[in-house]
């Protein structure tokens, strides 16, 4: 008697474990997706060409502020021909197509990193030739996801074959970058000792001078955030507003304490404000 229920317990313990196999299983297959690659870039394609022939996209649980999220991810890797500007950030809107290539799903915007250039008024956002990756990552509480939504995901894993990238903006226009040579000499100007004035600058101009240079940093990074924001990630709502405040305390610092820089410091602290008050004004 003893020994049938030392066997029966080995038996279910096999059984438990076997099903916790499965269950781990089919819990891997439903959080991630592998689809195959199609682009529709229009105008971008002269200039960037989609290296990756497959993606990985993932559903996680993660936790954000203590609070249960799921979270979609994915990595895309892209060649950038030749330097190219445009009057539109680069994200990139995301179809699942099914294996008759008819939409069956939308994903998050993949984004890609750009500089910005202030000086090219109508094509102000830039990309560098070389190889980048643009990211897609979007947070939903798991409170407030719908019904929909998880059948939209889990639809996406049962039917998707293709994914379809093209640019988020119908209307975007691209051109070839070409850096003007007055961008050089303005670098070389600022690293010139003597002010505007003639005279040397003060014992304090290299401070100033790493101030501006982290105060221009958070204002391009809010640039940045600001533009994804408006583009439709909600994640970039929780991070540009501590950029900006970051970026309006290097300012206040600097604003009250003109009078200890030199002429071309007070000129580029005002030039970065006035990109910073641009992008906001759009």
């Amino acid at each position: 008697m003893f020994n049938l229920k030392i066997k029966k317990m080995k038996v279910l313990k096999y059984l438990s474990l076997a099903a916790l196999s499965m269950c781990f299983a089919s819990c891997s297959e439903d959080n991630s997706v592998t689809l195959k690659v199609e682009t529709e870039l229009g105008g971008l394609s002269e200039f960037v060409t989609v290296k990756d022939q497959e993606v990985v996209v993932k559903m996680t649980d993660e936790k954000e502020d203590g609070v249960d999220c799921k979270v979609i991810t994915s990595s895309l890797a892209l060649e950038v021909s030749k330097s190219v500007a445009s009057d539109y950030s680069y994200s990139l809107e995301v179809e699942v197509l099914d294996e008759n290539h008819t939409k069956i799903a939308s994903l998050p915007y993949y984004y890609i990193e750009d500089t910005y250039d202030s000086d090219n008024e109508d094509y102000e956002h830039i990309l560098n030739a070389g190889t980048i990756r643009a990211q897609m990552k979007r947070s939903a509480k798991v409170s407030e996801m719908t019904p929909d939504d998880q059948e939209e995901w889990k639809k996406i894993v049962k039917e998707g074959a293709y994914i379809l990238i093209k640019p988020s903006s119908s209307y975007a226009k691209f051109v070839e970058y070409k850096a003007k040579s007055s961008n050089t000499e303005a670098d070389a100007s600022s690293n010139d000792t003597t002010t505007v004035d003639g005279d040397l600058a003060d014992s304090s101009s290299e401070d100033w001078d790493a101030m501006l240079d982290s105060y221009e940093e958070y204002v391009d990074k809010y640039i940045a955030l600001l533009k994804k924001a408006s583009a439709g990630d909600m994640t970039a709502l929780t991070e540009y507003p501590a950029l900006l405040s970051k970026a309006q305390e290097f300012g206040d610092k600097m604003e009250s304490a003109k009078g200890s820089m030199s002429a071309s410091q007070v000129a580029r602290y005002t030039a970065i404000t006035a990109k910073m008050l641009k992008v906001a004004q759009k």
